[in-house]
This record gives structure tokens, C-alpha cells and sequence, in this order.
């Protein structure tokens, strides 16, 4: 293996270890603090100090001060500048005396994050050169001088730009669009809004609790369609309360809620209209018969509804961990189900008022934790 002598064990070192012990004899170590003829006692004091906080004691390679390498080095070692203070290191050891032709820089070696990667394939490399310079050479022949790491670091992620833009045509897409969204109205004007199926899709799942005396908010559209055979007396809860079976009530105040009422709420993006969702929570358990069930969503990555900010105001955009803090103290937490629905497609889709029909069944069978459209939640009073 090619003999070397290892310039720097601070981080990058610790990164690439494994690397270099198993692709390189390591000779020696340099360290700029380490014991080197004509220091005073104190430099002494210090050296030793820093040699016992050091891992140089625990290996038999050994240990001098890059001052005394140009008389050490044989003909046939290197030495691997493992810093990413590499381009000071260098401009040191060339006035030292030591030529470009025995520098390597570890920097280049594997291990590598995502930006070094293409750093260093398909030809790219860095070259010391004399003067102290460090120059890093691109694929094409084109090579630029490297002041410092920072400035290689520039470089990377230009390079990583570049590489996404052919992998990820939506940069190119979100890049050139505009600042508007493709609707503001949820694309209702062309289709189907996408929270929308996440919705409906609950309740479908969720519709065998769908049954007996039951509530929804504003209209009973929902009740009918899921409810099917089993609901026996449907009402609606409304701020104003018009119309056979509604009722005039409010979620906040408690208004028009009555105890043990029933067997299931349908409460579909709500909560984010109202500004006391405690309350909410309160008078939700408490409209409940004993083995009543809750079935609420809410938004997680929205638009603001704007018709409903100006009639109500806009107050929440919610995480799975709020439902949880929320409803699991009333209800406990075997009866509160939370699920996140939605993903990076679906949660952009929604952002720029695409509408369902915009994409394809299996967009919406994916779910990401991390991009919630809608929060589903299944209450359970037992």
C-alpha cells in the first residue's frame, strides 16, 4: 500500500478513517502542535498537554511537527491533508519546501455526502501547484483556483443544482411558473377539490360508525351518503340554525349542544374556523352518546378558505401531534386514531389549486408523515 503520513485527525479524519486504514500505510502523523527541536519549556508544557487529549497515544505511528517533515519524508510517502483547512496546510508544506507531486488531499476520498460525490467523479480533482495554490480541475479541462473549502463547497452544490435539475424536472417547472396559483378555489372550477378524496375516503372506511341519532356541521350530505340504512335521525349544526332538523349551535360556546345526544359527529374541516379548539374538544365529547363515535378532519397543508376566513376567520393549519394533545385527555388514548393523509405531490397539487382529475389514482395511495394534506381523526367515547 502507498506509505503516507496523515496531516490532520480532527473531522474530516474521523469521516474517512476506515478509509485511509484500509487503503493506506499510515507512516506518521503531522501535527502543528506537536514536540519539535528548539521549543521552550512552555511550548513543551503545551505540546504534551495536547498530545494527552489526542488518539496519537493509543497507535505506535509516530507522531512529529510538519516543521521536521521535509527531512523525514522518503521518497516514496505522501502526505494525505485530512483537514478541510487543506489549502493553508498546503501553502505551509510548500514553504517548507515540499513539492505538489507528494500531496494527496483526503477530502477527495470516500466516504462522501451528496455534494462531494460530484466533487470528485467522472474526472473532477484537486491538484496542488506551486505557489501554494490549490486548483480544482472540472471535467471538461476548465480549472479554477480554490481559495479555501467554502469556496470548493460553492462549487458542489452549483454542481448538485445542475445534477437535480436533469433528475427533477419540478424545479424547472416551480422555477418558471408564476406567483399565482393555478386557482384559488381549491380547482372546484374544474373538478374535484384533492383534500377532498382523503375526506371521502374516511368516510367511506369509517361509515359503519355512521349510524343511528347523528350530527354533522352545516349540511347532513355526508350522513346520507355514508350513513346509508343505519341512520335513523340526522341533524345538522349551524350558527344560525335554518331549516328542518338543523340546529342552531356552536362548537365554541357550547350553544345548542346537548349531552349524550349522538351516536356519531361528522366534523369535517372545522376546527381551523374556530378559535378555542379546547372548547371544541370539550363539547365534542360531551355531545357523544357512551360508545359514540367522532369522525373528524382537518387541514394539515392548505390554502386558506378564504369564504369561510371572511365569514369565521382562519385560525389553524394542524399536525397529527395537536389532534393528539387535544382529544387523547377526554377520550384516552386507545380511543383517539389519528392518520396522516397526503404527500409532496398531493400536498403541491393542493398549494397550487390543481384538482383531483389534475393526477392519477395511485398520487393519492401514497402517504407521507411529513406532508399532511389531512389529518383524519376517529374519536371513540366509551
Amino acid at each position: 500500500m502507498q506509505k503516507v503520513f496523515v496531516f490532520g485527525t480532527g473531522k474530516l479524519y474521523k469521516e474517512k478513517e476506515d478509509y485511509i486504514k484500509d487503503n493506506f500505510d499510515v507512516v506518521g502523523f503531522l501535527d502543528n502542535k506537536a514536540l519539535k527541536s528548539g521549543m521552550t519549556a512552555e511550548d513543551l508544557s503545551e505540546s504534551k498537554r495536547h498530545y494527552e487529549k489526542t488518539d496519537y497515544k493509543e497507535t505506535d505511528v509516530p507522531l512529529c511537527h510538519p516543521d521536521d517533515i521535509k527531512e523525514r519524508l522518503q521518497d516514496d510517502e505522501f502526505i494525505v491533508l485530512m483537514s478541510y483547512q487543506y489549502v493553508s496546510m498546503w501553502r505551509q508544506l510548500h514553504d517548507l519546501g515540499v513539492g505538489e507531486e507528494r500531496i494527496l488531499f483526503g477530502v477527495a476520498f470516500p466516504p462522501y455526502k451528496e455534494c462531494e460525490g460530484l466533487l470528485f467523479e467522472d474526472g473532477r480533482h484537486l491538484t496542488a501547484e506551486g505557489g501554494g495554490a490549490v486548483f480544482y480541475h472540472f471535467d471538461a479541462g476548465e480549472k479554477v483556483e480554490v481559495g479555501d473549502h467554502d469556496q470548493l463547497q460553492v462549487i458542489g452544490r452549483e454542481l448538485l443544482r445542475r445534477e437535480y435539475r436533469k433528475k427533477y424536472p419540478v424545479i424547472n417547472a416551480i422555477a418558471q411558473m408564476g406567483t399565482s396559483p393555478v386557482s384559488r378555489s381549491f380547482g372546484l372550477e374544474r373538478g374535484k377539490a384533492i383534500d377532498r378524496y382523503y375526506i371521502e375516503d374516511f368516510l367511506e372506511k369509517n361509515k359503519s360508525l355512521i349510524h343511528g341519532d347523528c350530527l354533522e356541521i352545516a349540511e347532513d350530505t355526508y350522513t346520507l351518503r355514508y350513513g346509508e340504512g343505519r341512520v335513523e335521525h340526522s341533524y345538522m349544526l349551524h350558527l344560525e340554525g335554518w331549516g328542518d332538523n338543523r340546529i342552531k349551535g356552536n362548537l365554541e360556546t357550547g350553544e345548542g349542544i346537548e349531552c349524550d345526544k349522538y351516536d356519531c359527529a361528522i366534523i369535517t374541516q372545522t376546527l381551523m374556523f374556530i378559535f378555542d379548539i379546547k372548547k371544541v374538544a370539550q363539547n365534542i365529547y360531551k355531545m357523544l352518546k357512551k360508545n359514540g363515535s367522532a369522525l373528524l378532519t382537518v387541514s394539515g397543508i392548505s390554502p386558506v378558505s378564504r369564504y369561510d376566513a371572511d365569514l369565521w376567520g382562519s385560525y389553524y393549519c394542524f399536525h397529527e401531534d395537536a389532534m393528539r394533545k387535544l382529544f387523547e385527555p377526554l377520550f384516552g388514548k386507545e380511543n383517539v386514531k389519528v392518520r396522516i393523509r397526503g404527500n409532496v405531490k398531493t400536498a403541491a397539487a393542493m398549494v397550487c389549486g390543481l384538482c383531483q382529475e389534475d393526477l392519477h389514482e395511485e398520487d393519492f395511495q401514497v402517504d407521507d408523515v411529513d406532508y399532511p394534506v389531512v389529518i383524519t381523526v376517529v374519536l371513540n367515547k366509551k
